[in-house]
């Protein structure tokens, strides 16, 4: 039983016959790859802001591995022999303030998994001026033995002439 059609709708069978055929070529063909095209610069694009990410990590890295390097050959160029308590001690002569130190307390914590520990020195300076504490402070601070300052807590006194009374915490890394 064979269906006769005029050639009209011959023309309209084989249209949508390669419409359909285009319509499937398209959806399982073109579709997907340009799909897969997209899928693949949006990958790159990613690839390429996380490579951004870990060369400036990077360089973060060598920077903080240089930073590292440079303290570490300031701890051994001081010697062996460093000690907080006595650095502080001469610096305070050396400034002509030590007749104005009131206490100084050492003590020593030490960091879980590091091979450095941390000496602590609070101090207390009576009745100093305000140029004396700077020289001391600058002398402690640029003294190249990596020794920072933690604290500084600073009042005045009582009395026409203003002086100050200072307390410093005190730190600086040493090896186990």
């Amino acid at each position: 039983m064979a269906i006769q059609l005029n050639r009209r709708e011959k023309l309209a069978v084989w249209a949508a016959g390669i419409m359909i055929g285009v319509f499937v070529i398209f959806e399982w063909g073109v579709f997907p790859y340009l799909d897969m095209h997209k899928k693949w610069d949006r990958q790159i694009e990613a690839k390429k802001v996380t490579l951004a990410e870990m060369q400036a990590l990077k360089t973060e890295y060598e920077n903080f591995k240089q930073l590292g390097d440079r303290s570490r050959g300031r701890l051994e160029q001081r010697g062996k022999d460093f000690s907080l308590f006595t650095f502080l001690n001469s610096t305070s002569d050396r400034v002509k303030i030590k007749d104005n130190l009131t206490y100084m307390k050492p003590s020593t914590i030490e960091k879980k998994g590091t091979p450095f520990k941390i000496d602590v020195v609070e101090m207390k300076f009576s009745n100093i001026t305000l140029k004396q504490l700077s020289q001391y402070l600058h002398s402690v601070e640029t003294s190249g033995n990596q020794v920072m300052i933690q604290r500084t807590t600073i009042s005045t006194t009582s009395g026409k002439n203003r002086l100050l009374d200072v307390t410093l915490l005190v730190q600086t890394f040493t090896d186990l």
